[in-house]
C-alpha cells in the first residue's frame, strides 16, 4: 500500500515538473506571437499568462489522467495474466484418500458444513474412477457421521 502511495506521489511531482518546464518554453512563444501579432509588450505579456494559465491547469489534468489510464491498463495486464495462469493439480488415490481422512476429522455444530463435507463424501462415493477406494472413503465417512450422530442440530431437508 505505501509503495502504491509512493508511486502516486512520484507521478505527481514528476507531472508538475514537466508541467513547469513545458508551460515555461509555451510562455516564452506565447508571448512572442502576441508581441508579433500586436507590437503591445503588455498585451503579449498579459495575452501569454493568462493562455499558459489556462493551459498549465489543462495539461496538468491531462498528464494525470494520462498516468492513471496507463496504469490501470498495466494493472489490468497483469491481473488478467494472473487469472489466465493455470495451475497443475495432480491428485491420486493416496491424496484423495487422504483428503477423505481430514474431512473425517471435522468435528463442528454448524449444520451447512456438515451437510457440505458428507456431500464431499457422496460424490467421491458415486466417482466410478475412485471405485478402487470406495471402502476407505467409506469407512472415513462412517467415523465422519458417527462424531456427529448424537448432536441436536437442525438439518434442512437434502438429497441424498
Amino acid at each position: 500500500m505505501k509503495s502504491k502511495k509512493r508511486l502516486q506521489n512520484i507521478e505527481w511531482k514528476e507531472s508538475v515538473i514537466k508541467s513547469i518546464i513545458y508551460r515555461s518554453i509555451t510562455l516564452v512563444l506565447g508571448f512572442f506571437t502576441a508581441y508579433i501579432f500586436t507590437g503591445n509588450i503588455a498585451i503579449a505579456t498579459g495575452t501569454a499568462i493568462l493562455t499558459e494559465s489556462v493551459q498549465s491547469i489543462n495539461y496538468f489534468v491531462y498528464e494525470l489522467t494520462w498516468s492513471n489510464i496507463s496504469r490501470r491498463r498495466f494493472e489490468k495486464k497483469i491481473i488478467d495474466k494472473i487469472k489466465r495462469k493455470e495451475i497443475n493439480l495432480k491428485l491420486d488415490y493416496s491424496s484423495i484418500k487422504e483428503l477423505a481422512y481430514q474431512l473425517s476429522q471435522i468435528d463442528t455444530f454448524v449444520p451447512k458444513l456438515y451437510i457440505s463435507t458428507r456431500n464431499i463424501f457422496n460424490n467421491m462415493l458415486n466417482n466410478e474412477e475412485l471405485e478402487e477406494i470406495h471402502e476407505d472413503i467409506k469407512k472415513f465417512k462412517e467415523s465422519f457421521e458417527a462424531v456427529h450422530s448424537g448432536r441436536k442440530m437442525f438439518f434442512p431437508k437434502e438429497k441424498e
